[in-house]
């Protein structure tokens, strides 16, 4: 096994990620991370009987890399699917509305005017258009019409990113959507050709899974690479080229006692601001641009109840909120129906998201009032009764960085930035997606550029690496 000089700074998704795959090809990392703790923001919390998660509560995947790692990392046995038949609702009108899944039944829901129907019908005749500045909104109003927008995509793309469809970036936020027209001409023919190439098993199937014991056992089982050297509680505060090559890095212990060592490969995960903060000196346009990242902040909010103080059947994932509705949170997420552990018997746990790009001051609410208009709410959708047992909420003063305005072409910049620098290296969602499954990926991506450029400096001996089919 190789001998490693590579440094990751950041011990999240990202950061544990690219040192999974580093050690999976040969290589010998070391991570620091300036929290008591591996993970960064993916914690399971488990209380009362209940387990709830800090941030992502799902893992939704169509990659073999993500397959490879869940079973090369031991974590098979520990995994927890969830069911294909699961309905997925709306809020329409102040009820909630099953979205069917399929385009016959899509077509025929009663949730769409004569004049939308028409219109999603006739996607496959709309032009060809869009461009690297266009939003969300513009791009699937262009293709689908407005009703598609405002009853599923908006909720979509506020619920699940706490992003603003007015503001996201189309080809960062839907880069399967607009690939496909891009490729195609039009979604219709992309996914009709997709579905063929499934047929010829040449696509991976879409699947929805989580662990027994929460999230944190992907990152715990990452961490716990016999190949892979953690430092807790150690914050790189200084990073500066050294004299002949590589990279002299300064970190600080919990007893505030310094340690300066030199890396071939830096590898920085951490949030843009602190990324900046490190960048700064090196070259002040890259660290100007990820100083201009924004981040929505979010509060998860978990209710434990008893299972008959709710009328509705919960048989589904749970419900996004379009934003004409109003409701007091972005979506909410039935946990236990998606995964039975997540609550004791006879109760169930909902979870909900709160605040966001478009409602950022409701995470300044306090905690009451939190849990007051969510029940209002649920009370109306699902026929809540009495008050839960069980409130547990999280907050997150940066919990997703937003692909607002010019995003594209700000990460196109990073990347030509930090190109000008031999063996530095950014991993973060920030870049290329925020979900685990994202997180996963570019994490594969990352190391194999660090073996690649390795195995060309240090000798034309073989070098085992890591699965070469890795793709964006």
């Amino acid at each position: 096994m190789c001998e490693a000089n590579i440094l990751i700074i950041g011990g999240g998704i990202s950061g544990l990620s690219t040192a999974w795959w580093l050690a999976e090809g040969g290589a010998r990392p070391e991570v620091w991370d300036a929290a008591p703790r591996m993970g960064g923001k993916i914690r399971s919390h488990s209380e009362s009987g209940y387990l709830t998660e800090d941030a992502a509560g799902i893992l939704m995947n169509f990659h073999q890399e993500v397959d490879q790692l869940v079973e090369a990392s031991g974590l098979s046995d520990k995994k927890i699917s969830r069911g294909t038949d699961m309905r997925r609702y709306v809020v329409h009108k102040g009820e909630l509305r099953p979205v069917p899944m399929k385009l016959p039944a899509l077509l025929a829901s009663s949730m769409w005017s004569l004049r939308g129907k028409l219109r999603m019908a006739t996607e496959l005749l709309v032009a060809k258009g869009g461009h690297e500045r266009e939003t969300v909104s513009e791009f699937i109003r262009r293709r689908l019409g407005n009703e598609i927008l405002e009853k599923v995509m908006d909720p979509f793309i506020a619920g699940t990113l706490a992003s603003d469809p007015d503001k996201a970036n189309a080809w960062a936020v839907l880069p399967r959507l607009t690939d496909l027209e891009r490729r195609y001409g039009s979604f219709t023919s992309g996914m009709f050709i997709n579905r063929v190439l499934h047929k010829k098993g040449r696509a991976n199937i879409a699947e929805a899974f989580s662990f027994f014991g929460g999230m944190a056992q992907l990152t715990k089982q990452m961490a716990a690479h016999p190949a892979i050297n953690t430092r807790k509680e150690f914050k790189a505060v200084d990073i500066e080229p050294a004299d002949k090559d590589g990279w002299r890095v300064t970190g600080v212990n919990s007893q505030g006692i310094e340690i300066t060592r030199r890396f071939k490969q830096v590898v920085i995960s951490t949030p843009a601001p602190t990324a900046a903060n490190l960048l700064n000196s090196i070259n002040g346009e890259l660290g100007k641009l990820l100083q201009g990242i924004e981040y929505a902040p979010l509060t998860v909010l978990h209710l434990g109840m008893t299972r008959d103080s709710i009328a509705h059947p919960l048989d589904g994932t749970g419900f996004l909120a379009p934003r004409q509705e109003q409701l007091s949170f972005n979506g909410n997420i039935w946990m236990s129906t998606l995964f039975p552990d997540r609550a004791p018997e006879g109760k169930v746990l909902l979870t909900s998201y709160i605040g966001g790009a478009r409602h950022p001051h409701r995470c300044s609410w306090s905690e009451q009032q939190m849990v007051g208009n969510t029940l209002q709410d649920l009370r109306q959708l699902v026929g809540v009764t009495g008050e839960p047992e069980y409130v547990r909420s999280v907050q997150h003063a940066q919990a997703l960085p937003l692909y607002h305005g010019h995003y594209y072409e700000r990460a196109e910049s990073v990347r030509s930035q930090l190109g000008k620098h031999r063996g530095l290296h950014l991993a973060a969602n920030y870049l290329d997606g925020v979900s685990a499954r994202d997180r996963i990926i570019q994490g594969a991506i990352t190391a194999q550029r660090i073996l690649n450029s390795r195995r060309q400096s240090a000798s034309r001996e073989p070098t085992t690496h890591i699965n070469p089919a890795v793709a964006h």
